[in-house]
């Protein structure tokens, strides 16, 4: 019921105050102190107002606009200094111009990250008296358990633990032991869905490097290995764990695609709808294809030649005759991003292998993490050191002088997604813009 009660009364404050509605952006389950990268819907909006498209934005409720301080002074300069305005529905124009407006749009802003920082502080206390009496703090337990549900003094059930699922336990025992004993993946996912235990070729992955069958009930740093304070019941032996873990690909670093749709996501299987992944061959012939470990039942091959000269045409038509301004700056905020966000993935990934240093697969996996890591920050030194003024562009012209990652930008702006269905030629290949 919130986002259609928010919009309506948006629609009803844009009528009190004879404005006109030029779009609506809607963003469900994120955090109003989530960073703007994270906020589509708020970012469309924002840029909207740069654009000279519209002149104010409209806002439900304060803590649906901001819940961080930080993020606060970020919007609220953009619109300003576009020369628009901030009007939230239930406290009014939001605003730093003069010192007066300041101060109650600042006191907002506090109250709103207080508020925020309390949720959480109170969200992290409960999880964590949660796994300490065994309780899980998520929905989707592992096959071989079941969440144990008992009724309160007011009769409404209620989680209270996790216990075995005897039938699924021993599909799930068998299958660690297959896998032990060199089976493939696939062979081990065959057999747990004969057992009817349906799983993604990932999933089963997910599923045999789970710890929670040695008896651990995890989230996050929260940890609960105490069968007499609720932890779940062990379904595999620690020797029969470690021993699959060191079943899996030991793999090196893998070197960062080249080619040019590599991992935008745009280019899909026509068949069953999944990304398509690049593949080559022995000769050094480049391609896409669905996804091998998919289950899709006609895969789609295309040469990668094929597939971008295409991308790459409809992106410049839908592109030609607009310009922009581009900088070294503007990458330095996402160079910042992505090298934050690879830092906590290196740091999450050491906590979860924490004594499993003399495992290949754990130990492989942290080199390249470390790898990708230092790539981000010595890409982030670069950019800062190259910062300098702004330069005009345009695709169509320009094309060939864009960096790799710039090309990508582009095309991961105008192009929601490229259908590749069974065929030859590039007439198999149907390309759908972000906006017809």
């Amino acid at each position: 019921m919130s986002p259609a009660e928010q919009a309506q009364r948006i629609a009803d404050a844009c009528a009190r105050d004879g404005l006109k509605l030029v779009d609506t952006f809607e963003e469900s389950d994120v955090s109003g102190g989530a960073s703007l990268a994270q906020r589509p819907g708020l970012s469309e909006a924002l840029q909207l107002i740069e654009d000279g498209g519209a002149e104010v934005l409209v806002v439900a409720y304060f803590d649906r606009l901001v819940r961080s301080l930080a993020r606060q002074a970020e919007i609220l300069e953009r619109v300003e200094k576009a020369g628009g305005q901030i009007l939230v529905v239930d406290v009014g124009e939001v605003s730093v111009d003069t010192a007066s407006r300041w101060l109650p749009s600042t006191m907002l802003g506090m109250v709103a990250e207080y508020h925020r920082r309390v949720t959480k502080e109170r969200t992290q206390d409960a999880k964590r008296r949660a796994i300490a009496r065994g309780v899980p703090t998520f929905a989707n337990v592992p096959p071989g358990y079941r969440l144990k549900r008992e009724e309160d003094e007011r009769g409404r059930p209620h989680t209270v633990g996790i216990e075995v699922d005897a039938k699924e336990a021993r599909a799930v025992r068998r299958a660690f032991e297959m896998r032990a004993d060199g089976a493939t993946v696939m062979d081990v996912r065959a057999y747990l869905r004969a057992q009817g235990i349906e799983r993604s070729f990932h999933g089963v992955q997910a599923l045999l490097s789970s710890r929670m069958y040695l008896g651990e009930l995890r989230f996050g740093d929260l940890v609960n290995d105490d069968p007499e304070k609720g932890a779940p019941p062990a379904i595999v032996d620690p020797v029969t764990w470690q021993a699959v873990q060191k079943m899996r690909s030991v793999r090196g670093r893998r070197p960062k695609s080249d080619r040019l749709l590599a991992r935008l996501g745009v280019l899909r299987c026509g068949t069953c709808g999944a990304r398509m992944v690049v593949g080559s061959s022995r000769e050094g012939y480049s391609f896409y294809r669905c996804n091998p470990t998919s289950d899709c039942p006609r895969r789609v091959t295309v040469s990668a030649d094929v597939a971008e000269r295409t991308v790459v045409a409809e992106v410049k038509t839908l592109l030609r005759g607009v310009a922009g301004t581009a900088s070294v700056a503007e990458g330095i905020a996402e160079a910042g991003r992505e090298y934050e966000r690879w830092e906590d993935e290196l740091d999450a990934a050491v906590r979860a292998f924490s004594g499993l240093d003399d495992v290949a697969a754990a130990r492989e996996r942290l080199l390249e993490l470390r790898g990708t890591r230092d790539r981000a920050r010595l890409r982030l030194d670069e950019l800062q050191v190259a910062a300098g003024p702004a330069l005009r562009i345009t695709a169509t012209d320009d094309w060939d002088s864009l960096t790799l990652d710039a090309r990508r930008a582009l095309i991961r702006a105008v192009i929601e997604r490229a259908d590749v269905v069974p065929g030859r030629g590039e007439g198999r290949i149907t390309v759908k813009p972000r906006v017809e």
